[in-house]
């Protein structure tokens, strides 16, 4: 029988300081909807603040009801980025890619 085993994948956020390996249960989520569709959707350690750069964001296209893509936004160096470097309150300002 095979095993496999899942290695956690290390975050990093603004300050370059790792985030603990958590799950979606132990994370703030945040979403912005136009209609039923999730538009945003954020996630960050609990206790965050909407402003402050420590919030995972990614943008989600649809086409009717059907998502047909997801984008994230773009780092400093014009790379698009899931780390938890970005403010939930400036998610609309961002390039994603």
């Amino acid at each position: 029988m095979n095993k496999t085993y899942h290695q956690p994948i290390l975050k990093l956020d603004a300050n370059r300081n790792p985030l603990q390996e958590s799950y979606l249960g132990d994370m703030t989520f945040r979403g912005e909807y136009s209609g039923s569709n999730l538009i945003y959707k954020g996630l960050a350690r609990p206790g965050s603040a909407e402003g402050d750069l420590v919030w995972q964001i990614a943008k989600i296209t649809y086409s009717g009801s059907n998502i047909t893509e997801i984008k994230w936004p773009e780092d400093s160096n014009g790379n698009a980025s899931s780390e938890f470097i970005f403010s939930w309150t400036d998610r609309a300002t961002y390039t994603y890619s």
